[in-house]
């Protein structure tokens, strides 16, 4: 049975190349993690390079450049045709480099609170909306509610249970008398 491996770092660190050589294709794989990425949503979209390219009206060959590029010459323009062809919108966030996650976090919690306002603007009037958007804010509150108690649960340290046990009286005693004796 062959080896399983974790990740392509993971199977590079694995073969029989220079240390080097090893480090240059870790290096390369990094300097891809975009168009990686391209090539895993256009996978789960069950969409081969053909079709894609046919979405986007170039060839196969233009896509699998695409999906091989490093992500610094991948164009915004490549970026917009590919999501188009997968139905998807693209989205370009623009943070402070040193921003902590806490303020990442925030960053993104006020965007939710913008949609959801948005939401709520879109549904005014509209009776059924109305209630579709209430039962939605619950829905919401609930998952999040759910995220941060999991994100919670995983600071605080177990406590390690101690085990009680009961045996016939003689065996207890034989057990103390062993103990005292050490």
């Amino acid at each position: 049975m062959s080896k399983k491996y974790k990740s392509v770092a993971e199977l590079i660190k694995s073969m029989d190349l220079s240390k080097e050589q090893k480090q240059e294709q870790i290096d390369y794989l990094n300097r891809r993690t975009l168009s990686r990425l391209l090539t895993v949503m256009r996978s789960q979209k069950g969409m081969n390079q053909q079709e894609a390219a046919e979405k986007c009206g170039c060839t196969q060959s233009r896509i699998s450049k695409l999906e091989y590029k490093e992500d610094r010459k991948v164009t915004i323009g490549e970026l917009l045709d590919y999501s188009d062809a997968l139905d998807l919108e693209l989205s370009v966030v623009f943070l402070p480099k040193k921003l902590r996650i806490v303020d990442r976090v925030k960053v993104h919690a006020a965007q939710i609170e913008h949609l959801l306002r948005h939401l709520v603007k879109m549904s005014k009037g509209d009776r059924k909306m109305e209630k579709a958007v209430n039962n939605f804010h619950r829905e919401c509150m609930v998952n999040m509610m759910a995220i941060i108690e999991k994100s919670q649960k995983s600071l605080r340290p177990r406590k390690k249970k101690k085990l009680t046990v009961i045996g016939p009286p003689e065996v207890e005693q034989l057990i103390e008398e062993e103990t005292a004796a050490v």
